[in-house]
């Protein structure tokens, strides 16, 4: 059975697989506290593995410590990819794998080589720990004197792990709305989830380069992600301290309104930590965080969207085309043809894949719809797709995402949307759909766009 399904289809089922079996732990009674359904601990596992940080249960307070170890473990894998400890596990045990199953583990980082593989693999496991115990280390000496010791350590490492991997689960029933006057736990926050979101290929580059000392210059990836991630950061900064200023941060003074709006750039791309309540954001800055959600992070990195690289190569290409020039260019280097349409094609799935599950949603809960706008639906929808986390929350229970309000046919919409957003729009379609390659050349034809 295993060996007719491609590598695609594999690495899929394995999340599926690792989803189910969270959902399974979180059921057993001494995970959790009261009631929980099948559909809710699988929409939580799921939400954990994808990184995402929609929760229909209060997670600090739901589950017991078990249950937080289970969402924190599945979080972890979820976040660096379980491609990327079986793999190196496989290595340790037998030395070498079968081919199949590196085929396999390329899927999740396609500008690998089979050589590079291992090293690569086992560099990922390095930065994270090293950035999670550093962030632990930081956020510990922050909540000492709030916290006792015991709680103090396991709060700063959940929240260092979770931040890391873009996750957005905290132990705080509140997430950080309480610590957004204390800088040095935000900005740890921030510079985590920068961190996680920027992708393992910057790591690698800037380590031969500055590290090593190799003589060849940065990629042209990791200046474009560099470029990109800067203008979205400070863009976005600036944009919600200008919409927030007398909304969603009323009340604050200027010094912590500059913080929260950096956090708000942050996050949105796509931790789904909070420090502000986002059902109080002004109208533009609900849209801006959608649009910034939709974004995401780098590739090969633990955030989710379409990613970075993907709509600067797609404006990059619509510029050159309306100046009617031959090829895409950025800093001298030519973007390759192949990239280009492979942008566009996530481009455009993803806003399939949204507005689809948008359409649904709106079919399947339009009493709340009608009585509470469709603006807080639409937030739930591209958080769920963009791995975020974020929500207006529900309007029935504290501490829990809207989506804690849906039918069960609208859960299992957003755990579908969770899972597209995580293993990626072209990999689930390549995964369906059996390509064959064409034995005719077929004539051009008369069709006229615009």
């Amino acid at each position: 059975m295993i060996k007719k399904l491609s590598p695609l289809q594999i690495l899929i089922l394995g999340y599926l697989a690792f989803i189910t079996i969270g959902a399974l732990l979180l059921l057993m009674p001494f995970t959790h506290r009261g009631e929980l359904n099948f559909t809710d601990a699988f929409f939580t596992s799921t939400s954990a593995v994808c990184v995402t940080g929609l929760i229909v249960k209060d997670t600090a307070h739901f589950f017991t410590p078990w249950g937080k170890a289970i969402i924190l473990f599945l979080l972890q894998i979820g976040g660096i990819g379980y491609m990327t400890v079986a793999t190196l596990l496989l290595f340790i045990l037998k030395g070498k794998t079968s081919l199949k199953f590196r085929v396999t583990a390329l899927q999740s980082f396609p500008e690998l080589t089979f050589s590079s593989l291992k090293s690569f693999f086992k560099t990922i496991i390095i930065i994270t720990f090293v950035l999670e115990i550093a962030g632990t280390f930081i956020l510990f000496l922050a909540m000492r004197h709030i916290y006792s010791t015991e709680h103090a350590m396991f709060y700063s490492f959940f929240n260092s792990v979770s931040a890391f991997c873009n996750a957005g689960f905290s132990t705080f029933a509140e997430s950080l709305v309480n610590f957004r006057e204390n800088p040095a736990i935000i900005l740890t926050i921030a510079f985590l989830i920068i961190s996680g979101g920027i992708g393992f290929y910057v790591y690698i580059d800037i380590y031969h380069r500055y590290i090593k000392r190799d003589k060849r210059r940065l990629s042209l990836h990791t200046k474009s992600v560099f470029i990109t991630t800067s203008i979205l950061l400070i863009g976005g900064t600036l944009l919600f301290l200008v919409s927030e200023y007398s909304d969603s941060m009323m009340g604050l003074s200027l010094k912590s309104k500059i913080l929260q709006a950096f956090f708000q750039s942050v996050t949105t791309r796509t931790a789904g930590f909070n420090t502000i309540d986002q059902s109080r954001l002004s109208p533009f800055g609900a849209l801006l965080s959608m649009f910034l959600m939709f974004v995401g992070g780098s590739p090969g990195g633990t955030a989710g969207g379409i990613k970075t690289t993907t709509i600067l190569a797609v404006l990059l290409w619509q510029l050159s085309y309306i100046r009617r020039k031959e090829s895409t260019t950025l800093i001298n280097y030519k973007i390759p043809e192949r990239q280009i349409k492979k942008a566009f094609s996530v481009f455009v799935l993803s806003g399939i894949t949204v507005l689809a599950g948008s359409l649904i949603i709106a079919f399947t809960e339009h009493n709340g719809i009608k009585t509470h706008g469709l603006t807080p639906y639409l937030f739930e929808i591209f958080s769920a797709f963009g791995t975020v986390g974020l929500s207006f929350g529900s309007f029935n229970t504290p501490f829990v995402s809207l989506s804690h309000d849906f039918t069960i046919l609208s859960k299992w919409i957003i755990i579908l949307i969770m899972l597209t957003g995580k293993v990626g729009v072209l990999s689930l379609a390549f995964s369906m759909i059996d390509v064959k390659k064409e034995q005719i050349e077929y004539p051009e034809g008369h069709y006229v766009v615009g």
